[in-house]
């Protein structure tokens, strides 16, 4: 297996920059659910904006994605999808990231849970929790819409100490990783530009993406036949934002169809390529749409 080979004997060059480039690689693995990996997408305030598509959310849906970087595995990311009961315009998301344990020089677990609005998609709150050694660094968003005030804290457990908080006003909608990877989903079916407001690392910035609205044919390992997909690029405007070298492009391919479900995703670090790419799925009645050829 030559990711296997590739892991247990790593080229001497990766080897001498494993110290520079490890804590990158942990940043930038950490924050794949903010990019979520970047297939994700962004927001306009346009009035023209469409109407979304929400047969994205469905309960109880899991995806699971591997991460490749040249040869070697990452990492995976396995996204799922519940209800909140009792409440019918909000869905509940969680996303866990994973590093491979045959990569020695990473060693990440981390989980990221979200609370989705409907209308309009937005982040209406967010968790985060990411291992650092012992220790656990819990960040919390909460939006006050009445207030338009978005609450951050980070905090350091299990000791329990506060390492930043911060109250920002003047905010109507606001996206994180989540939030931003199932807009993206609503919006795919779309052909249109669109600029997101986008909270990393507690600061604001912009994600500018466009949908091409056209059919693209797309294949993954785990599909014998090419996938009919929407695609996306853009740029994430947080370029050395925590990101581990990400450049701030991106691409992305969508099912075509009602699911709009993340096929595939590409993006540039200082590294190079990485690859997130659909390998397991669980959703009633979904198969990845085959590409129909005329004859």
């Amino acid at each position: 297996m030559p990711i296997l080979v590739a892991v247990l004997n790593p080229p001497k060059g990766i080897l001498r920059r494993s110290t520079r480039n490890s804590s990158r690689l942990r940043r930038f693995c950490a924050a794949l659910y903010s990019v979520a990996l970047l297939s994700i997408g962004s927001i306009g305030y346009a009035q023209q904006e469409p109407q979304p598509n929400l047969g994205a959310f469905y309960p109880g849906e899991r995806l699971q994605y591997k991460v490749k970087w040249l040869f070697f595995r990452l990492g995976t990311i396995i996204i799922t999808t519940d209800t909140i009961p009792g409440d019918m315009g909000r869905f509940k998301v969680s996303l866990t990231l994973d590093s491979n344990p045959d990569v020695f020089l990473i060693s990440i677990h981390s989980k990221y849970e979200g609370i989705v609005g409907l209308h309009p998609v937005r982040c209406e709150s967010f968790r985060g929790f990411e291992k650092r050694g012992d220790d656990t660094l819990v960040t919390t968003y909460t939006f006050n819409d009445s207030l338009k005030r978005v609450v951050m804290e980070q905090r350091l457990m299990p000791i329990d100490t506060v390492v930043k908080s911060q109250v920002t006003d003047t905010i109507d909608r606001f996206f994180d990783g989540a939030s931003l990877f199932f807009y993206a989903r609503t919006m795919a079916h779309t052909n249109a530009k669109y600029s997101a407001p986008t909270l990393v690392e507690m600061e604001m910035f912009t994600t500018d993406i466009t949908f091409s609205g056209s059919s693209t044919a797309i294949n993954i390992g785990a599909v014998d036949e090419d996938i009919d997909t929407r695609k996306l690029f853009g740029k994430a405007n947080f370029e050395g934002k925590t990101f581990g070298g990400f450049s701030g492009e991106f691409r992305g391919w969508f099912s075509n169809d009602y699911a709009s479900i993340p096929i595939k995703a590409e993006m540039s670090i200082s590294l190079g390529t990485v690859t997130v790419e659909l390998e397991q799925w669980s959703r009633p009645f979904w198969f990845p749409p085959r590409v129909i050829t005329k004859r």
